[in-house]
């Protein structure tokens, strides 16, 4: 089935809302970078494949598991959900799924 216009539209809306978010955290972690308040490794060289293969791993699951945990934690906590997460779950049904979405 083909979601509504009205639909459709809200998505769009929620897409646009979270844009400003969206492109801040990129813009941040870059200036972190510039800023050298992080360690950046622009050659597997510099560091050597056996510690560029565990940074990568441990990266991998750092960042996985702390997206797993604030997802989790966005159900918990209800205020949370309703003020952000719930319009997660809007659009997650067979009507509502488009591009957008």
């Amino acid at each position: 089935r083909i979601p509504t216009s009205r639909v459709m539209l809200k998505q769009v809306w929620v897409s646009m809302k979270v844009m400003p978010l969206s492109t801040l955290l990129p813009a941040v972690g870059e200036y972190v970078i510039e800023m050298g308040w992080t360690k950046t490794f622009v050659r597997v060289e510099e560091v050597g494949w056996p510690m560029h293969i565990l940074y990568t791993t441990l990266y991998l699951l750092i960042a996985d598991f702390g997206l797993y945990w604030t997802h989790r934690l966005m159900h918990e906590i209800r205020p949370l959900y309703k003020s952000f997460h719930a319009t997660h779950h809007e659009f997650n049904k067979e009507d509502t799924i488009s591009p957008f979405a």
